[in-house]
């Protein structure tokens, strides 16, 4: 039982190393966005792509192993605090991302630097639009 922990335990790191590569993005993003002049973006867009199969090839991997780490009896998992600890770990890194590609997103909006078929829904500010679509009510 210990070799698959310990495969567990290598993917969540490889799983923690390609977040903080995604967030190192993002924050540079960020930093770019904030500058006087923001041009050029798509570097990003690039390196963003770039990085997209690593992730999809570490969730699929990391999924396998998390059926396994489930039926582990309760008082071995409590042996293994890293586990728990890499798991937290990448959840914080993954809010960080979230939180600052947000705002990464309002300063594109800002900046006019969003290709006019990818500009978000107006309906998406608008709390009561998914309401109002399954009680049949028209828009004020």
């Amino acid at each position: 039982m210990s070799e698959p922990l310990e495969t567990l335990v290598d993917e969540l790191r490889q799983y923690f190393k390609i977040c903080e590569d995604i967030h190192s993005i993002v924050r540079r993003e960020n930093q770019y966005l904030n500058s006087k002049e923001p041009h050029g973006i798509h570097q990003f867009q690039q390196a963003r792509k770039d990085i997209l199969e690593r992730l999809t090839d570490a969730q699929m991997r990391l999924s396998v192993h998390k059926t396994s780490w489930l039926r582990v009896p309760s008082h071995v998992r409590s042996k293994r605090p890293e586990v728990g600890h890499l798991i937290r770990q990448t959840l914080d890194l993954i809010m960080k991302t979230i939180v600052l590609d947000r705002e990464n997103e309002q300063l594109l909006l800002r900046h006019q630097m969003v290709p006019h078929n990818r500009l978000p829904s107006a309906n998406r500010q608008n709390p009561h639009f998914v309401a109002r679509l399954y009680t049949g009510q028209r828009g004020s």
